[in-house]
């Protein structure tokens, strides 16, 4: 592979490596980048709640805006990354994601940060589908799993994120300057690092056992819908996490205040651990045995928590960590897999495949916040997080039927 398109300082950009090695860094890049923007933004929610002088359910209104951003872009911004190219669409995206947090910061209005949030959405899914596109296209050349490094690198950018608002907090940064300076080192990262992405993306494979004529790239085969069945059920275990490990960890386990991050806190780590290991575990026993096992531990997990519960105090609360720390190991991989699986559908061009699978697995990762609130006010937060460990095990359903409709695309 040759990348015959240089681009701003891309001529400066870890010129004495290899094509591939500057391609697969200049991919993690990308994936630093998305996750360092979305990250900042999280840490300095606060600030801008306060600036703006929004209630709570002025703030969780203007919250949904991005998700929705993301949920309805799917389907325009898989047709533009394969319309267009994975490559220019990344770059684009990359440029427009750091622009949009930027106006975040200076949003004079609720309507305009309404406004900001979507156009976030969009930048944001637009980005992910074009830098996992370029995975997907890269692994073709490495004919190994290498996409969960990515999803490292997007992970490691959230913890280097926290880590740069905790230092700026002790000096009154404004939350403008915050996001300039963060928007400012991204674009300066994509000038140099964009030139070495994939420069165009390969034809999608081949339909066997029916004709290829007059069959749309958008019809949900089988293949797809499975892979996001498996993306379902990690994401919805996910955004459980993400939403309810605190409140589960204060009311529930009835910890003390300095405690209520003690579970979020072992998931996260875990999952970043677990992201940069998941490649070689997945080249050495195959996909189908590391799938089966990321359902088993989500849903263990969870059930660990639960049960766990139920004991003494600090039993209660070693366990649920422990748990969360199990649920992380599990969805550390389940998204990566799912979006290389779905690079490799028969007749659908991958940032097409890509944007179907994330489609059916954001509905998860959407409905989850607000299905748990309600299953625990008719009942108790402990039976919502039992349900979603049986929700987890949508993970091991999804890949026996996955293994079916295959083709003999996954390995055991």
């Amino acid at each position: 592979m040759r990348n015959r398109h240089p681009f701003l300082f891309s001529g400066r950009f870890l010129p004495s490596l290899p094509m591939l090695v500057r391609t697969r860094v200049a991919i993690c890049c990308s994936f630093f980048i998305q996750g360092m923007v979305f990250a900042t933004w999280c840490a300095r929610i606060p600030d801008v709640r306060e600036r703006l002088g929004l209630n709570e359910a002025q703030l969780g209104t203007l919250l949904l805006a991005l998700p929705v951003g993301q949920l309805v872009s799917m389907a325009p911004n898989g047709w533009l990354v394969s319309r267009f190219g994975s490559r220019r669409m990344l770059i684009a995206a990359g440029f427009l994601y750091p622009c949009v947090l930027l106006f975040l910061g200076f949003a004079p209005t609720a309507w305009a940060l309404g406004a900001g949030l979507l156009a976030a959405g969009f930048a944001a899914n637009l980005s992910n589908t074009a830098a996992n596109t370029q995975g997907v296209q890269l692994e073709h050349y490495y004919r190994r799993s290498i996409i969960a490094l990515f999803h490292g690198m997007w992970s490691l950018a959230g913890l280097a994120a926290v880590a740069l608002a905790l230092a700026l907090a002790p000096l009154g940064a404004p939350t403008w300057a915050h996001f300039a300076l963060v928007a400012a080192g991204a674009c300066a990262l994509l000038a140099f690092s964009g030139g070495a992405l994939m420069p165009f993306d390969r034809a999608p494979a081949p339909v066997r056992g029916e004709a290829a004529a007059g069959r749309s790239p958008w019809r949900l085969t089988p293949y797809l819908f499975w892979i996001g069945i498996a993306s379902l059920g990690c994401m919805a275990c996910e955004g459980a996490i993400y939403d309810w490990s605190g409140v589960y960890f204060r009311d529930v386990l009835r910890v003390a205040p300095a405690h209520q991050s003690v579970g979020y806190f072992a998931y996260l780590c875990a999952m970043v651990s677990c992201r940069f290991v998941a490649d070689r575990v997945v080249n050495r026993f195959g996909t189908a045995r590391v799938l089966y096992g990321c359902g088993a531990c989500i849903a263990g997990g969870l059930a660990l928590a639960v049960a766990l519960s139920l004991c003494g105090p600090a039993l209660a609360m070693a366990g649920a960590a422990a748990g969360f720390a199990l649920v992380g190991c599990g969805t550390s991989a389940v998204v990566p897999i799912g979006c290389g699986l779905a690079g490799k559908a028969p007749g659908v061009p991958t940032g097409i495949a890509i944007a179907q699978v994330s489609t059916v697995g954001f509905f998860g990762f959407l409905a989850t916040p607000p299905l748990i609130g309600y299953v625990a006010h008719a009942t108790s937060l402990r039976h919502a997080f039992a349900l979603m460990a049986a929700i987890g095990l949508l993970v091991v359903v999804a890949t026996w039927r996955l293994r079916g409709a295959a083709g003999g695309v996954i390995r055991r």
